[in-house]
């Protein structure tokens, strides 16, 4: 299973770079100095508290001390976290945080353009797939992510989802390994990138290797196809498995209710379609002060494609680029259909769906649809009587796509003065620390909090002299000298789980008060108190699966490489 990187990538060079250029517009703001203002202003704090997981050895991590006022708060048990992991590389060579948030979102960018590139030029050769290729990265739902929600968990999604495509398209066309192992690692960082997103493309993939199974047939290839799914599943379990079956810990009740009733967020044509408003506001339905544009001319190209298509099937040309063209206006149609307010049935009907919170978030499969069939539409003239005149066209659609777009790519203010000092003390910190309390808030806390934690454990009853308190992701301490037995809180919310020990000796607790908190009772004496995050049941198995999973498919590798060797 030899893979060439340099064979597949030398006849592509001047089309990569391509795309690194012509994609240099919707990052360069992100390569300014300072910070910039999104709706989801947590990422810095959140790549804070994923390095204190690193630094503690909580790994996965799970326990975000910070979070939750203070209090503390299982995010990345239930928060997708691969960009908060791939974004710890980037501290090896000192970058400050605010940067880090900024290279995250370049990324997204640039590497989601070079896949959508390699998997159009699959279908439709180099020129088509640098042109869908730029409309990806141009879509204004892009720019929405970045500039405006600060969505870095669904920016990162749509690196995958080409990615995803060819892998899965490739194996069943060539049956190689590679492929297969691409198929798993991609799917593998979908899942650990975006819970939503997931649930989202997920079911489009499973149709897609259907669909690849039957164009290109060969369905001896499906159990194949089907182990490499669960495979992914296998190697992503480590967080996949916690966050769905610990749900019940906490209050799921607020991601679907209030602000996040999807019932508040469906898309009007005329957003998706005509408008071409922009602003940094939130989703307020018709009075939203939020772009949901599919983008021009990314819809144009689509009602393009369908007469173009439809003349292709009676010529009975490029049949097998046709119904993947066919495919992927179903996806679109079916996309579109989910954001508007006449599929809300299915959206009742459907357990999970409520869960994906904003019917909008369907643009993120639009704009995957409408991009890859920008590329198709470039095909289908190449293969009719525009043949001659088709890269003139070509080049007047990317053009047109940039210059209708571009002016999206920024965000409403940055501010050249800001770092990680400013982000992570004073004011600001408090800002993020007291943001999203309802996230993953544990069922046993029964007042929300309305100010920071106390900075140290308190006593509540007795008498005793608490000292040396600290705090780190998955462990905590302190000493007290008690005259009176006394019950005494810490400042940390109880969650599956945490084990409390006094010198030495574990000892039970109990976190039944208004904040949730974890309170023990402490007799006479001088004594050392100390707190440890350990894993579940569920977890430690979850982790394990993972670990095999990722053995196991090493191993594979391995034999598969030596095996090559010995037919060399």
């Amino acid at each position: 299973m030899r893979i060439d990187i340099k064979k597949i990538f030398r006849k592509d060079i001047i089309a990569v770079l391509s795309v690194f250029i012509l994609g240099f517009p919707t990052w360069r703001t992100l390569l300014s100095k300072g910070y910039f203002t999104m709706h989801d202003d947590l990422q810095v704090l959140r790549l804070w508290e994923m390095e204190k997981c690193f630094l503690n050895g909580q790994i996965p991590c799970r326990w975000a001390p910070d979070m939750g006022a203070g209090f503390g708060q299982p995010l990345f048990n239930f928060y997708s976290a691969f960009p908060y992991y791939f974004g710890m590389f980037f501290r090896l060579f000192g970058f400050q945080f605010v940067d880090i948030v900024k290279i995250l979102f370049l990324f997204s960018l640039l590497l989601s353009g070079i896949f959508m590139y390699f998997l159009a030029k699959e279908f439709f050769g180099r020129f088509p797939a640098l042109v869908a290729s730029v409309f990806y990265m141009y879509a204004p739902y892009r720019a929405v992510d970045i500039y405006v929600r600060g969505a870095m968990a669904e920016a990162w999604a749509f690196v995958f989802f080409p990615i995803i495509f060819l892998a899965i398209y490739k194996f069943v066309k060539e049956e190689k390994m590679c492929w297969f192992i691409g198929i798993i690692f991609s799917l593998s960082a979908l899942f650990l990138s975006h819970n939503i997103m997931t649930m989202i493309f997920t079911p489009f993939a499973i149709l897609w290797g259907i669909f690849s199974l039957a164009v290109l047939k060969k369905w001896k290839v499906f159990s194949k196809l089907s182990l490499s799914f669960l495979w992914a599943v296998g190697l992503s379990s480590f967080f996949l498995i916690p966050a769905f079956f610990e749900k019940k810990f906490v209050r799921i009740d607020t991601l679907t209710s209030g602000y996040f009733d999807f019932h508040n967020h469906f898309v009007y044509k005329g957003q998706l379609l005509f408008s071409r408003f922009w602003g940094y506001g939130g989703s307020h339905g018709a009075s939203s002060e939020m772009s949901f544009q599919i983008g021009w001319p990314h819809w144009w190209l689509v009602c393009l494609a369908l007469p173009l298509i439809f003349f292709l099937l009676i010529r009975k040309k490029s049949l097998k680029e046709v119904f993947c063209l066919v495919f992927f206006l179903f996806i679109f149609f079916v996309s579109v259909f989910l954001t508007h307010r006449t599929s809300v049935f299915i959206w009742e009907k459907v357990p999970l769906m409520p869960f994906i919170q904003f019917p909008w978030r369907f643009l993120g499969l639009i704009v995957f649809a409408s991009s890859f069939l920008s590329g198709g539409v470039i095909f289908v003239l190449r293969k009719i009587r525009f043949r001659k005149i088709s890269v003139f066209l070509s080049l007047i659609i990317l053009v047109s796509a940039m210059l209708l777009n571009v002016q999206y790519f920024k965000p409403e203010q940055i501010y050249p003065g800001i770092d990680d000092n400013f982000k992570l003390s004073g004011k600001e910190l408090e800002k993020q620390q007291l943001a999203a309390l309802l996230d993953y808030l544990p069922k046993n806390v029964k007042e929300i909090p309305k100010g920071l934690a106390p900075v140290s454990p308190w006593v509540i009853d007795g008498k005793a002299i608490v000292s040396e308190y600290a705090k780190r992701s998955n462990f905590w301490r302190f000493t007290v000298d008690v005259t009176k037995e006394a019950r005494i809180k810490v400042p940390i919310v109880d969650f599956p789980r945490w084990e409390v020990v006094i010198d030495q000796k574990p000892v039970t607790f109990s976190s039944d008060n208004p904040e949730g908190v974890i309170e023990v009772v402490v007799p006479p004496g001088k004594h050392t108190i100390v707190g440890f995050f350990r894993d579940t049941p569920l977890r430690s198995f979850a982790n394990g699966l993972t670990l095999f999973s990722f053995f196991s498919l090493i191993s594979l590798i391995v034999i598969l490489s030596r095996e090559d060797e010995e037919t060399v």
